[in-house]
């Protein structure tokens, strides 16, 4: 029997699970832990990698020999801006990569390593904790990644696998995993829609599913890939330095030792505030010698703290206000709230759920464990060994091309996947030999304001006049989420076909805020759209007027070629709607003129 691990590759945490006697079962390493850090060191003894706990404990002591939160940077390129921004809270280094379009290495030692390559490691300590519990090896593998991880961020994922000796059967949306894992034994019970809240380390997802007889079907998913627990590390040390610093803070900051010590004093703070009332946080020794600190302590009450995550949780919101209406759904038509990520452990995380949702939320399933087990009952089903579940998720962002700076519309937004949808197009002008089809995602009217995808030129298209040309374009989403884009010249039958495999490089603008931002820009949007359309209206009447001038020419009077030529002169203007209210007007008495000479020759 081929048997498929389920992985979750966190960023704070990782596991690993497989499908025994008709369930999941979570794979627990050597010493019975369920949960693997997402953390890879250099043994300062021998010199080698190690990763997991043994990383995380080495990291306590010598931080910047110390590789986390990998998972933020997979799939990026070092010039983003979110990329940038991250530079700012990590203490190891990142630096350009300088091959293609601009890759991101990490240094760890003397050595320099890719987020495949650091992921490969992590996934390596996964698959070897399995070898050695199964008593055998096990190379195939259901990898999880957040709902809005883009292509070149689900590519970037696979790469791992593979680096890792595993063949990535799939790449799962982590909140359908979440949902497989709640809902898999609930196939003979009556259809429920339930709402998958998922907070992690590093990453924000909402889906809304259902879930019952017939297939899984993802109605809607939101979200936000830079929002999560690290953030709220990020702010309690932002606190931890203000409270013993002051102004001078700064200098603190900038010292990535000093953030790294602080980093892990921040994480454990948080995490033991899910269980008591108020901590103590011990200040590091070499901070609190340097400062000439009276006390060597500070006291943090979850009081506190959750004043300071109020804004956190308000962002985690927004997107499930979106997922409800990208579903056309009312908060009264969820019948179940899952939680899922380590991060909703948090008491004031789980009360803002249940204020939203106007439900507690359901703890049956371990929300650090979930997403590895709904990734094994995923493989389960790959494997052929349960039956009777048929997944159908859905197409996070709009899916287009660029059309005279317009976005066009391919494949819309929470369309179920995986899916093939085709537009015919043509030429711009006569004669032309190729076109260039650039790929966008997002949701707004113009191109530009849109993450470019991709780009391709299709070559040897049939020599004719503008319009004539019948080329199709193809968006192919596999089962991945991974896009597919081909172009043909239905005329000659020049082909070409691309996979997005380095695709984004976001904006300012977390991708779950390109939804909110079309919603904020729709009056503007929709000027700017009625201008584009005026503008191809009137490029359209140039056309016209530039044929006429050209056919008629020896019917036509001076006069009249004049008065089309003055107009057709007039590259643009302030007022688009004038310049359309010319073009017609000399249109018109041009018509009339040829027409009314028509009739007197008849």
């Amino acid at each position: 029997m081929t048997e498929i691990l389920g992985i979750d590759l966190g960023t704070t945490n990782s596991a690993v699970a497989i499908w025994r006697d008709g369930k999941p079962q979570i794979i627990p390493d050597a010493d019975g832990f369920t949960l693997t850090p997402s953390v890879i060191a250099i043994d300062p003894v021998d010199g080698k990698f190690v990763v997991g706990r043994r990383a995380y404990a080495i990291a306590a002591k010598n931080p910047l020999s110390t590789i986390y939160s990998i998972k933020r940077l997979m799939g990026r390129r070092y010039q983003d801006d979110l990329v940038q921004e991250q530079l700012h809270s990590i203490t190891y280094e990142v630096e350009d990569a300088k091959r293609g379009q601009g890759g991101i290495q990490v240094k760890l030692g003397d050595k320099s390593l890719t987020p495949q390559q650091v992921s490969a490691k992590i996934l390596q300590k996964l698959k070897a904790d399995a070898t050695a519990f199964l008593g055998y090896e096990v190379t195939q593998a259901v990898i999880t990644v957040p709902a809005y991880f883009h292509d070149s961020q689900r590519q970037a994922t696979r790469d791992a696998g593979r680096l890792a000796g595993l063949d990535v059967k799939r790449v799962l949306n982590e909140p359908t995993a979440a949902c497989l894992a709640f809902g898999y034994e609930k196939l003979a019970q009556a259809r429920q829609k339930i709402a998958v809240y998922d907070l992690g380390g590093g990453t924000f997802d909402i889906s809304i599913l259902e879930v019952g007889r017939g297939p899984f079907r993802v109605r809607s998913t939101s979200g936000n890939t830079q929002l999560g627990g690290d953030d709220l590390d990020s702010i309690i040390i932002d606190w931890i330095l203000t409270e013993v610093a002051g102004k001078d803070k700064s200098k603190l900051q900038a010292d990535l030792f000093t953030l790294a010590n602080l980093r892990h004093v921040a994480e454990k703070a948080k995490i033991d505030l899910s269980i008591e009332e108020k901590v103590s946080i011990q200040i590091p020794e070499l901070i609190s010698q340097n400062l000439k600190l009276s006390e060597s302590s500070l006291t943090l009450t979850r009081t506190q703290l959750e004043a300071m995550a109020e804004d956190l949780i308000a962002k985690t919101l927004i997107p499930c206000r979106q997922a409800l209406q990208d579903a056309r759904l009312e908060i009264e038509d969820i019948q179940e709230v899952l939680l899922v990520g380590g991060q909703t452990q948090m008491p004031a995380i789980r009360n803002a759920v249940q204020n939203f949702f106007g439900k507690e939320p359901n703890l049956t399933l371990n929300p650090e464990e979930v997403v590895a087990l709904g990734a094994a009952v995923q493989a389960a089903i790959i494997a052929g060994v349960t039956t009777g579940l048929v997944l159908a998720d859905v197409v996070p962002l709009t899916l287009g091309v660029s059309t005279k700076g317009r976005m066009d519309t391919i494949i819309p937004r929470n369309t179920p996947i995986p899916i093939v949808k085709t537009k015919e197009y043509t030429t711009a002008y006569d004669n032309q030999e190729s076109v260039e089809i650039q790929i966008y995602q997002g949701e707004r009217p113009q191109a530009i304001d849109n993450i470019k995808l991709a780009e391709f030129i299709l070559s040897g298209i049939e020599l004719s006049v503008a319009g004539e040309p019948n080329i199709e374009v193809t968006f192919r989403v596999d089962q991945d989420s991974i896009l597919h884009v081909s172009g043909k010249d239905l005329r000659t039958g020049n082909f070409k076909e691309i996979t997005i495999t380095d695709s984004v490089r976001l904006s300012e603008d977390e991708i779950a805020e390109i939804i909110r931002d079309a919603d904020n820009n729709a009056v503007e949007d929709t000027a700017k759209r009625q201008q584009l359309e005026m503008e191809e209206q009137t490029e359209q009447l140039v056309k016209q007027l530039q044929k006429l001038m050209d056919d008629k020419k020896e019917i036509l009077s001076s006069e009249f070629i004049d008065k089309i030529a003055e107009v057709i002169a007039v590259n643009s203007l302030d007022d688009w709607e004038e310049y359309m209210v010319s073009l017609k007007n000399v249109y018109r008495e041009v018509s009339d003129y040829l027409r009314n000479d028509s009739n007197e020759t008849t």
